[in-house]
C-alpha cells in the first residue's frame, strides 16, 4: 500500500514538472522574454548588463527553429499576429539583420540590439 501511494506520489510530480515546462516552455516562446543589455548605448536609462524583459504579444512573437538558427543555418521565420504597434519611445530588442555581409539578410541569436524608438512613419 505504501508503495503504490509513492507511486502515485511520484507519477503526479512527474506529470505537473512536465506540464509546467511545457507551459513555462510555451509563455517563453509566445509571450515575455528577458534581454540583458550588451552595451552602454541606452545610458543612462539602462546600463550594460541590466536585465529588461520584453513583452513579445504587442508585436507578435517570431517563431523559427532555434537549434538551426544556433548553427547560422537559413532558417523560415514566421511571426504570430500582434495585438499593439510601436509607439515613440518604446525600447525595442531585434537581431542586427546584416551580421555577416551586407549582401544577404539573415539572423545570429547572440548578437541582438537594445534601442529607443525615436521617430515613427506619418499615417
Amino acid at each position: 500500500m505504501l508503495l503504490y501511494r509513492i507511486k502515485t506520489l511520484l507519477n503526479k510530480i512527474l506529470v505537473y514538472s512536465v506540464v509546467l515546462i511545457l507551459i513555462y516552455s510555451l509563455f517563453h516562446t509566445a509571450c515575455f522574454t528577458s534581454f540583458r543589455i550588451p552595451t552602454d548605448s541606452m545610458q543612462p536609462t539602462l546600463k550594460p548588463g541590466d536585465n529588461i524583459l520584453v513583452n513579445k504579444t504587442i508585436m507578435g512573437a517570431r517563431i523559427f527553429n532555434v537549434w538551426e538558427a544556433a548553427e547560422e543555418k537559413e532558417v523560415d521565420i514566421y511571426r504570430l499576429p500582434g495585438i499593439g504597434k510601436v509607439k515613440r519611445n518604446d525600447v525595442l530588442v531585434f537581431h542586427y539583420p546584416y551580421p555577416h555581409s551586407k549582401d544577404s539578410l539573415s539572423m545570429h541569436l547572440l548578437k541582438y540590439y537594445v534601442k529607443r524608438c525615436i521617430a515613427l512613419p506619418e499615417i
